[in-house]
């Protein structure tokens, strides 16, 4: 009876032996990801699901994403969902909750650039060096913080050619820098998200939108928007951020984490600004061919949108001043280098 005890005990011994000598990648940690992009588009297709293939590759297997098969709650909630850890991973886009984010509306200013590929990398490196330390994202670690295509101008009542023109127009705006903006120009905001956009517009709630020019085809809006102005320098700019729940992450074993961060930051950002950067040529060449009519603002009007745009960012400058921010214009001017330099 010992004998039969020593020889199970033993081979108890054994057995857990082997187990701590299984390879890492034995022991994975599987990040439930809640997606609410479409099929087809650029960022889902192009970066997000890509990167999603590498963290398992740089992990070694130790990590991996699943994709859940739809969306948890809303789309305005999602870094409540990564932050209540209802899900791991989100995308979520800080313009949806107005009051929430105000010091990372810096990026979203008016006339900041119209070059995502450009944009978008400085975005993560600057909210690295200049904005984090506020922690406006408390309970979420960002992986990534992107500016997508600049927001253009798509309605179906007439063009747009001076500021007469947007008068009166139901426009969808996506966050508060642009709902102000419309306001200036005379237009009638309604804030909503993307994912609403087809609906409103289809029933007539709405007459036009402000999007990623890529975004239009991506929700099948091509029909629904005969009219498409391009402002030059762009009238906002939208932040998206990759963000983790932040205990998830620090679960991670920290090989993982840097082997993910050097996938994702101004990395994952760069991916992001050149997949809509094609996306928007693609979109607008897909416009012409159907016949609608796309235009670049006339100079006299974009010299008049910036006249009546100025209040967007001294509005900003008071609400980032209240928040603990010394000296905000500094930072904006700051933006503004690292846009022109490009770094």
């Amino acid at each position: 009876m010992i004998s039969r005890t020593r020889r199970l005990a033993g081979a108890l011994a054994l057995i857990g032996a082997v187990a701590a000598a299984l390879p890492a990648a034995a022991q994975t940690t599987v990040l439930k990801y809640s997606n609410w992009l479409p099929v087809g588009q650029a960022m889902r297709m192009e970066v997000i699901e890509p990167w999603i293939a590498e963290v398992e590759k740089v992990t070694a297997g130790r990590v991996k994403v699943d994709t859940l098969p739809k969306v948890v709650g809303t789309l305005p909630a999602q870094f409540d969902v990564a932050r209540d850890g209802q899900a791991d991973l989100v995308v979520f886009i800080p313009g949806y909750t107005p009051n929430r984010f105000d010091i990372l509306e810096a990026l979203q200013m008016p006339f900041v650039s119209d070059k995502p590929e450009v944009l978008a990398p400085v975005a993560d490196r600057f909210f690295r060096k200049h904005l984090a330390s506020y922690g406006e994202f408390k309970g979420v670690y960002p992986l990534s913080v992107y500016v997508v295509s600049p927001g253009q101008v798509f309605n179906n009542k007439r063009p747009l050619r001076s500021l007469d023109d947007f008068k009166g127009l139901k426009m969808r705006s996506p966050q508060p820098s642009a709902t102000q903006a419309l306001t200036l120009m005379g237009a009638v905001p309604v804030s909503k998200p993307v994912s609403e956009t087809y609906e409103l517009m289809s029933s007539g709630v709405l007459d036009g939108t402000l999007m990623p020019p890529e975004s239009i085809p991506a929700f099948k809006l091509n029909d629904l928007v005969p009219y498409a102005t391009i402002v030059p320098g762009a009238i906002y700019n939208t932040v998206l951020v990759l963000g983790i729940n932040e205990a998830k992450w620090n679960t991670l074993r920290a090989e993982d984490r840097e082997a993910i961060m050097r996938i994702s930051g101004d990395v994952f950002a760069a991916k992001i600004g050149t997949a809509y950067a094609t996306g928007d040529r693609a979109a607008f060449d897909s416009l012409r061919k159907a016949g609608k009519s796309v235009e670049t603002a006339p100079p006299a009007l974009v010299a008049d949108m910036k006249k009546v745009l100025v209040p967007v960012e001294q509005d900003w400058i008071a609400k980032a001043r209240k928040k603990g921010v010394a000296d905000p214009q500094k930072l904006l001017d700051q933006l503004r280098a690292d846009v022109a330099a490009g770094k």
